[in-house]
């Protein structure tokens, strides 16, 4: 068997582009579908600083992004980077009360007598927890000699630290209690806000300008437009503005094909079908394979009976692999080496083991993910 080499590539970059004509935010959304992606979605710090630098280049005051305002609030993290969160992680809650009371009270603290949280009004002053990826030893910060207000306290932590605590799990939640000390509560990471992307994604990044969203007075809602210094400010979706769309290197194909098919596709449409060659990608494949309208989706993997492992369709081998426990059997390989490549892979679209990959005869007929540069 030959030398198995590991691809070191794990990221699947977007592109922004700049539109310097001026449209109502649906029309917007309009034309960054037909032309590209979508209206820009923002997933952290690194992707805002480089759609600002993009906007610079372009000259433009003003842009609409793909954030809309929506009737339902949800709780999520200020750091909203999905590297940084496994499975589920996300959605760790330790709430004193549950569901957490008050309609106006968008933020949470975290209390010290028994670790557990409480939502309280934003604009309350507080001391709060910093998260510093940077620092090994403390990677924790508590700020107790300045009380600030949530929204005070995130701008705070993201410029001196990372951003607020987010807590993944029990034991952080008992890191954070004990460096609380004799402090009552603080200000963790965690808020409620009712807006949404327009493609979509879950991402919870915001960077609003001081004071905003104010909702002022609009008859269609609000939307979010990022100015040249690079705060958000909520603005009504008819007025007009330029805007910004990105450009998706993956791709997700609503169409059913075989694997066969789909493969030729996407080299005829796009690049290749997608490899999933890190837990990056694969997040970024589970997010999109969300949006199928069957029950799993193609990438580019397949088996060799020859060779005796999986590979994917651009010739590198699988070093990353995210197999549902009943996903990766022995393939068949009692029919000959013109069936050696019968056996390929699937993701979840949703369900239990969303995301999770599986084998199935290439003969099946499914949705399919297309990269649209080489990885």
């Amino acid at each position: 068997m030959p030398e198995r080499l590991c691809s070191l590539s794990s990221c699947v970059p977007r592109q922004f582009h700049v539109v310097k004509e001026d449209k109502n935010w649906t029309e917007a959304q309009r034309y960054c579908k037909e032309e590209f992606t979508d209206l820009a979605t923002i997933d952290n710090m690194r992707e805002m600083k480089m759609l600002i630098s993009t906007m610079n280049e372009a000259g433009a005051a003003y842009i609409w992004i793909g954030l809309k305002q929506r009737s339902s609030p949800k709780w999520q993290w200020s750091l909203a980077d999905r590297d940084f969160y496994r499975e589920d992680e996300a959605e760790f809650r330790k709430w004193n009360s549950d569901p957490p009371q008050g309609m106006d009270k968008n933020c949470s603290v975290m209390r010290t007598e028994n670790g557990k949280w409480d939502s309280r009004k934003c604009g309350d002053t507080k001391p709060f927890i910093c998260y510093d990826e940077g620092n090994s030893t403390h990677t924790y910060v508590l700020v107790t000699l300045t009380n600030k207000n949530w929204a005070d306290a995130q701008r705070y932590c993201r410029e001196k630290h990372t951003d607020l605590a987010s807590v993944r799990n029990e034991a952080e939640n008992e890191k954070i209690k004990t460096i609380l000390g004799d402090t009552y509560a603080a200000w963790i990471g965690l808020f409620r806000d009712a807006w949404e992307w327009s493609d979509g994604s879950t991402f919870s990044f915001r960077h609003w300008k001081t004071g905003e969203p104010n909702y002022g007075d609009s008859v269609d809602g609000f939307c979010a437009q990022i100015t040249s210094s690079g705060h958000w400010n909520d603005v009504p979706c008819h007025n007009p503005s330029n805007f910004i769309c990105y450009e998706d290197k993956l791709v997700l194909v609503r169409e059913n094909k075989t694997w066969i098919e789909a493969m030729k596709y996407c080299r005829q449409h796009h690049v290749d079908l997608v490899s999933v060659t890190s837990e990056r990608i694969q997040r970024w494949v589970k997010e999109r394979a969300k949006g199928a309208s069957s029950t799993h989706v193609w990438m580019g993997l397949q088996h060799s009976c020859y060779m005796g492992f999986w590979f994917w369709d651009n010739a590198e081998t699988v070093c990353y692999s995210n197999w549902a426990p009943e996903g990766e059997t022995e393939p068949d390989c009692t029919d000959g080496l013109e069936h050696q490549s019968a056996r390929v892979g699937a993701v979840k679209s949703g369900g239990d083991g969303e995301g999770e990959w599986v084998m199935l005869p290439q003969t099946e007929k499914l949705n399919f993910i297309c990269t649209t540069e080489a990885q």
